[in-house]
């Protein structure tokens, strides 16, 4: 999480606990990508063409919080990068990833 703001595991729950309108991408792909994901999460990386994440991501204001495997894993901030060069202000980085969401307790799902 060497670029930009980031969010720990507390501020990530609170925010999903308290429904805030927000945007959850997980940045996995190919062979990391296990299809499993942290509640109400999307599947989107950087490789993303400029269509498909405006097919996701509604408004270049919206918030959107960016996760991947874990804290070894940089397709998280690869994404954040990419977001913001595309225009989007509201991007934070989740640089724990589905590691750190699981070992502090919480649920995942699978996407289908």
């Amino acid at each position: 999480y060497k670029n930009g703001p980031y969010i720990n595991t507390t501020v990530l729950e609170n925010m999903i606990e308290s429904s805030i309108p927000m945007v959850l991408l997980d940045a996995r792909s190919g062979k990391w990508d296990d299809k499993s994901r942290i509640l109400g999460a999307q599947s989107l990386n950087d490789g993303s063409t400029k269509e498909e994440v405006a097919g996701i991501i509604k408004s270049k204001d919206a918030l959107v919080v960016t996760y991947c495997s874990s804290l070894k894993c940089g397709a998280s901030n690869k994404l954040y990068i990419h977001l913001k060069k595309l225009g989007y202000r509201n991007v934070l980085e989740y640089p724990f990833g589905i590691k750190g969401w699981l070992e502090a307790g919480n649920d995942i799902e699978m996407d289908e």
